[in-house]
């Protein structure tokens, strides 16, 4: 990591499969990837989305407010969200059900 380095990796760069079939689960589809992030009080956050299908992806504020959000993307760069005096931030990527979506997710705070 460079000292001039200006991003925070908080998630990812990684893959995840929304969508998937499972008989454990109410509907028996896992149609909602939730991740909790750990951010730093008074920073910029960034929500990088890369998928083969469209998804809607929110991100949560620690209060449960919505930071923000966008439906039916399949590639996009989301933010900047003020993480204000939050440690915690969550981040929500969906599908319909019946549909899948391998998502490329990754998410950073500038400094």
């Amino acid at each position: 990591m460079s000292l001039f380095d200006r991003r925070i990796q908080v998630y990812g760069p990684e893959t995840v499969s929304v969508g998937d079939f499972d008989i454990t689960v109410e509907g028996c589809y896992r149609n909602v990837f939730i991740q909790v992030l750990e951010v730093r009080p008074k920073h910029k956050l960034y929500v990088s989305i890369d998928s083969d299908n469209p998804v809607d992806v929110a991100v949560a504020n620690e209060d449960n407010s919505s930071a923000g959000h966008k439906d039916r993307i399949t590639k996009d760069t989301l933010g900047p969200f003020d993480t204000r005096k939050y440690s915690t931030m969550g981040l929500f990527v969906g599908v319909y059900r019946g549909d899948k979506a391998k998502v490329k997710i990754e998410v950073w705070m500038e400094r």
